[in-house]
């Protein structure tokens, strides 16, 4: 890690430990490569809640700007804006020289609307499959001012979120069919406190100026009807476009 990156998150240290839960920040850090189940559970393994936002945080500061990178983008998906944004300016720029750039060939456009709407970055084992990458572009692009979605299934594990996030790296892409930013989701098992948060914290980022409403949703059932209306009113079907993945078992 630069030391711009680690100066940062020691001034901020602090706040961090003190406001961070850490189960849902790791998930996301797994599923990003920059975080080991091992890893996850000896955080877990700490007594008290602030004990393991300190280990977590001890953890992120011996490794590199990527587990930094996935760090902000976690607190941004979880509703930590506050936060993330202590740690903004110390987000590092990543290098293609070193061949593990997740970013390469993509404009700084494009990197700024994954960043802030928390799209995953490439894990540290990648294998590129251009043309499932391709078919998914060109399907969206096909959705570009008409209505529909464009759905990505098969079995858990098989690289469905992987693939997802890599079709919406490219520029004319982001241009063209999701103007108004990416908003990534990752939802997995979760109780309904943990999914109540995730729906409030999307209806934030949906609703940036409070126009319909200026308190969260007090619960699950408000949170839907709050989003069908966000999705209706200030962010139609029409003009824009959505890439889903799930799991099917048999």
């Amino acid at each position: 890690m630069d030391a711009k990156a680690r100066n940062c998150l020691l001034q901020h240290r602090e706040a961090l430990e003190k406001d961070i839960k850490t189960s849902y920040i790791m998930d996301y850090m797994i599923s990003d490569g920059v975080l080991t189940v091992s890893e996850e559970e000896k955080v877990k393994n700490e007594p008290t809640r602030q004990q393991k936002a300190a280990m977590l945080i001890k953890m992120i500061l011996k490794k590199d700007n990527y587990c930094y990178i996935s760090f902000y983008k976690a607190l941004l998906q979880e509703g930590y804006k506050d936060l993330a944004a202590l740690l903004h300016g110390g987000i590092p720029v990543l290098s293609s020289s070193n061949g593990k750039d997740s970013l390469v060939g993509v404009t700084s456009y494009v990197k700024t609307v994954l960043c802030e709407g928390g799209v995953p970055q490439r894990p540290v084992v990648f294998v590129t499959r251009k043309k499932l990458v391709h078919a998914i572009r060109q399907k969206l692009l096909k959705l570009d001012g008409e209505p529909g979605w464009v759905t990505i299934y098969g079995m858990a594990g098989c690289g469905k979120s992987v693939l997802a996030a890599e079709a919406v790296r490219d520029h004319t892409l982001l241009e063209g069919c999701f103007p108004g930013g990416v908003h990534w989701l990752s939802v997995g098992k979760q109780d309904k406190s943990g999914l109540l948060m995730k729906l409030q914290n999307l209806c934030t980022r949906l609703d940036q100026d409070e126009s319909f409403s200026q308190r969260l949703p007090l619960n699950i059932e408000e949170a839907k009807d709050r989003l069908r209306i966000l999705m209706l009113r200030k962010h139609p079907r029409f003009s824009s476009c959505s890439v889903f993945n799930w799991c099917t078992f048999t």
